[in-house]
C-alpha cells in the first residue's frame, strides 16, 4: 500500500471519529490531506517543511526524480505527475522512491502498473462517463485527481464530485487555492474529496494558513437517513482490506 493511500485511510478514520467518546478541545482532526505541486526539491521540502502532507512533482520524469529525491524519498507520501509512463519510466521512479504516480488512462501503458511498487491516481475530467467510473476500481486506484477551477462550487458541481466517487469507488484529489475558505473545505470534505491540493508555488505561510483552516472545518454531523452519499460496495470492500493490511504490519 501506497504512503498516500495509507494517510488516506488514517485522516478517513480521525474524521470519523471513535465510537463513544468525543474529541477533547483543541484536538480536532483536520478535514483532509494538504497536497502541494512542487517543481523542484527545494518547494518540496519547503512543502513538508510547513506541514504538507502530499507531494506531487509536476516535472519532467528526470526532474522529478530529483524532486522525490530531495523530499526524502520512500516513506513519505511523494509521487510524480506522469503525462506518459511506460515500464522503463515506472521502474525508474520507483527505484527514485516515488510513492504513487498521477496520469491519465490514455498516457500510462498498462505494463507500467504495479501497486505493490507504486500507488496510482488517475486523472479525470467531469465528462468521464458512469461505464467508464464503474469499471474502475479494477485497478486499484488510490484517488482519483479532478483538474478544476479552484472556488466556490455550484450544487451542481458539488452532485458531480459525489457522482465520482460514489461510480468509482474512490476518493478525490482536487486543486484549490491559497484563499479557500472553511466552507469551501468543508463542502470539499462532505462531497468525497480526501486530498486539496494547493498550487504551485505556495508558499510556507500560504500552506501553514490553508492546514489552519482546514482544521477549522466542523465535524461531520450525523446525516438523515437515506442522506449518506452513495459509495459502492467496492470502497468499502477496499477499505476493510486496507485496514487489515495495517493490522498485518504488527503482526
Amino acid at each position: 500500500m501506497s504512503q498516500l493511500q495509507k494517510k488516506i485511510s488514517q485522516i478517513g478514520r480521525r474524521e470519523g471519529g471513535g465510537i463513544g467518546f468525543g474529541s477533547a478541545k483543541g484536538d480536532q482532526p483536520r478535514a483532509m490531506l494538504l497536497g502541494v505541486l512542487a517543481a523542484d526539491a527545494s518547494a518540496a521540502k519547503a512543502a513538508l517543511a510547513a506541514g504538507a502532507d502530499v507531494i506531487i512533482a509536476r516535472a519532467g520524469a528526470d526532474k522529478a526524480k530529483g524532486v522525490i529525491g530531495g523530499a526524502g524519498g520512500n516513506g513519505r507520501a511523494v509521487g510524480a505527475w506522469a503525462g506518459e509512463l511506460d515500464e522503463a519510466g515506472a521502474s525508474a521512479l520507483s527505484d527514485a522512491g516515488c510513492d504513487f504516480v498521477v496520469g491519465t488512462l490514455e498516457g500510462i501503458a498498462s505494463g507500467a502498473v504495479d501497486t505493490d511498487k507504486m500507488g496510482l491516481v488517475l486523472e479525470v475530467t467531469a465528462g468521464i462517463s458512469d461505464t467508464t467510473l464503474r469499471a474502475l476500481p479494477s485497478l486499484g486506484l488510490d484517488g482519483l485527481f479532478l483538474e478544476r477551477t479552484p472556488g466556490p462550487m455550484k450544487l451542481a458541481d458539488q452532485l458531480e464530485l459525489v457522482r465520482l466517487v460514489s461510480f468509482s469507488g474512490s476518493q478525490l484529489l482536487v486543486p484549490v487555492g491559497p484563499e479557500t475558505t472553511v466552507a469551501e473545505f468543508r463542502v470539499l470534505r462532505d462531497s468525497g474529496v480526501a486530498v486539496a491540493v494547493a498550487p504551485q508555488g505556495s508558499n510556507a505561510e500560504q500552506i501553514k494558513a490553508l492546514l489552519k483552516r482546514l482544521e477549522e472545518v466542523p465535524p461531520r454531523k450525523p446525516r438523515r437517513e437515506g442522506a449518506d452519499i452513495a459509495l459502492v460496495p467496492a470502497l468499502a470492500a477496499k477499505q476493510e482490506h486496507e485496514h487489515d493490511d495495517e493490522d498485518d504490519d504488527f503482526e
